[in-house]
């Protein structure tokens, strides 16, 4: 995850990244810096992480039938994360992949705003409209990801728009902000 971040996020632009040492500390798993002149803006992240399960056939239940599944446990956002990442680990397409990663395994990560995660955990239901202690992912490629469990109506939301290289505009413009004030209301 940290990898992932600096390499969208180099230092050669001024970013930087922290770990807290203490465990103790509530919604930050990752701390993004940036330091422009004489000021520093932050963005802390939360890390929810996930593991990979993947369906070699389809059944006569599966709907829509992907490769890989997620299955994260719902959760309270702690108002001190700024971002949230949702991560999955999943076997290394083929030795190009794992060349470049350096690893058999390959991430995928979801990128969400305080805003936007409470919405949507607000929306993790189940069939029956009560609150679903599990929600997931489906995907074929690391380019896609499809919510598969947690919606009421089943309807297969696309959130492949969430994924972290095409939302790491958005941490930027949060770091660029001028005042922690201002970056909560967006």
């Amino acid at each position: 995850m940290a990898q992932q971040l600096a390499r969208l996020l180099p230092a050669s632009q001024g970013y930087s990244l922290y770990a807290p040492v203490s465990r103790q500390q509530p919604g930050v798993d990752l701390v993004i810096a940036r330091r422009r002149a004489r000021r520093v803006h932050v963005a802390c992240i939360q890390v929810k992480s996930s593991r990979t399960y993947s369906r070699q056939r389809t059944t006569t239940r599966t709907k829509k039938p992907f490769r890989y599944h997620t299955w994260f446990n719902n959760f309270d956002c702690p108002p001190e994360a700024d971002f949230f990442c949702l991560v999955a680990l999943y076997p290394a397409v083929d030795s190009a992949q794992r060349r470049e990663l350096g690893t058999w395994w390959a991430p995928q990560v979801l990128l969400f705003s305080q805003r936007e995660m409470r919405q949507f955990l607000r929306s993790v239901r189940t069939v029956g409209g009560k609150r679903d202690p599990m929600f997931g992912f489906g995907f074929d490629q690391a380019a896609e990801a499809v919510q598969t469990r947690g919606d009421s109506a089943r309807r297969y939301r696309d959130f492949s728009s969430h994924l972290l290289p095409l939302r790491v505009v958005k941490l930027r413009k949060f770091l660029a902000a001028p005042s922690r004030t201002a970056r909560n209301k967006s």
